[in-house]
């Protein structure tokens, strides 16, 4: 007796009808849609390394701008600290310093000086445009010296006699001030009496109003930048 066959066999050896033309399309439909189903899954894993990079490079960018900013604010500091020396140099260009030579004692004589920041109006013979130096002179043998000396005219401040001036040291009010001329009797010259009360507001102040009366010109007014005095003859 013959075994019959499975059907599924049956039905694949009896059937005549060659391969359908859409289960071929079908199959490579599904290839294609498996290519791009990887390619998206390729992409999309690589994104976030992507991304990680981008965010790298952003943090490295901040971290550069956050070292700068700490160099711009270290450099500010040290220009701030600098600020002040560099403000005490430029004052203290109102005053020239220099030394001289006591033939008599051997020792030095300590000079500082400034000249008024205006002149004033003097008629012929006198200058046109007169000008007051502020001196302060130390020696040992003379001790300390406060001296107003006028580029041209006469101050007529005799030494036996003496005369005054008014003072004003910055906003504070006018005072009068006591002088003494010359020993030689110029009319250019005067000396401050007491030099080292006169000396200490000096080197508080940082503006001076000298009004002094000059012969045949009124009581013209001398300004003076004091600020920065260096002094400790």
């Amino acid at each position: 007796m013959t075994s019959t066959p499975p059907a599924s066999e049956t039905e694949s050896l009896s059937d005549p009808r060659p391969p359908s033309k859409h289960s071929g399309f079908g199959s490579n439909f599904r290839i294609i849609a498996i290519i791009i189903i990887g390619l998206i899954v390729l992409l999309a894993l690589s994104q976030p390394k992507h991304l990680t990079a981008s965010e790298n490079a952003a943090d490295a960018t901040a971290n550069a701008l956050d070292q700068a900013g700490e160099n711009l604010e270290e450099m500010a500091n040290n220009i701030a600290k600098a600020a002040p020396d560099t403000k005490l140099v430029q004052a203290s260009q109102a005053w020239s310093y220099d030394t001289d030579e006591d033939k008599i004692s051997g020792d030095t004589i300590y000079y500082a000086r400034t000249t008024s920041t205006n002149s004033v109006f003097q008629s012929s013979p006198y200058d046109s445009n007169t000008t007051m130096r502020l001196v302060v002179r130390t020696s040992k043998r003379k001790g300390l010296d406060i001296m107003f000396i006028i580029s041209s005219g006469q101050m007529m401040c005799p030494s036996y006699e003496g005369c005054s001036a008014k003072v004003r040291f910055d906003k504070g009010p006018a005072q009068h001030v006591s002088l003494l001329g010359p020993a030689d009797s110029s009319s250019e010259v005067v000396f401050v009496e007491g030099a080292r009360a006169f000396l200490a507001k000096l080197k508080r102040a940082k503006h001076v109003v000298v009004e002094k009366t000059l012969y045949d010109a009124g009581n013209p007014q001398f300004e003076f930048d004091v600020s920065g005095l260096n002094w400790s003859h």
